[in-house]
């Protein structure tokens, strides 16, 4: 009877633990989908669920500070991904022109610019140094600004990554955001 008890006060409060983080993640997303800075960004608040809700270790959060650096490092990771996208565009040369491969070997560069940032604001979040690291967060947009600007600028070529860094914006802006909270 004792082992049935604690198998049930285990599974009742890991299912309490899931609907705190359920919770939390609603109610942090929709408060800084309202910020000035992604207000204009379509389904912000969605794909910030969504990107929490997809990292398993978001059932462990507990606090704002907790979503922080999970979200920090969902946006480290996407961008590894994005980076890992255009190396293999470029590796198999399915890009449509030489001044498209140009731009996307400028956006490698950007994102692994964007990738030290991020990696640096982490360490500034682990010392609790929150403002250097929102400062090294916010920094890290550049990459997905300015490696669309390459294709919509001047040269009017087309992006092959432009759905992959709209939403690395979103990820990059959620810990960002979270940091004003």
């Amino acid at each position: 009877m004792l082992m049935y008890t604690v198998v049930f006060v285990l599974l009742f409060n890991g299912c309490m633990a899931n609907k705190v983080a359920d919770s939390l993640i609603q109610k942090s997303c929709k408060n800084i989908s309202v910020s000035i800075i992604v207000e204009t960004i379509p389904h912000f608040e969605k794909d910030c669920i969504a990107s929490f809700k997809e990292n398993p270790e978001s059932q462990k959060a507990r606090n704002v500070d907790d979503l922080i650096m999970l979200g920090a490092n969902n946006a480290l990771s996407y961008l590894m991904n994005v980076k890992g996208i255009v190396e293999k565009i470029i590796k198999e040369k399915k890009y449509k022109s030489s001044l498209s491969k140009k731009s996307l070997e400028d956006c490698l560069q950007l994102y692994s610019k964007s990738a030290h940032m991020l990696t640096s604001g982490l360490k500034y979040l682990k010392k609790r140094n929150f403002e250097k690291a929102q400062y090294e967060i916010i920094d890290a947009d550049e990459a997905p600004i300015f490696c669309e600007l390459k294709f919509n600028g001047d040269n009017k070529q087309i992006s092959p990554v432009k759905k992959e860094n709209n939403l690395l914006l979103t990820m990059i802006y959620v810990p960002y955001c979270l940091l004003d909270l």
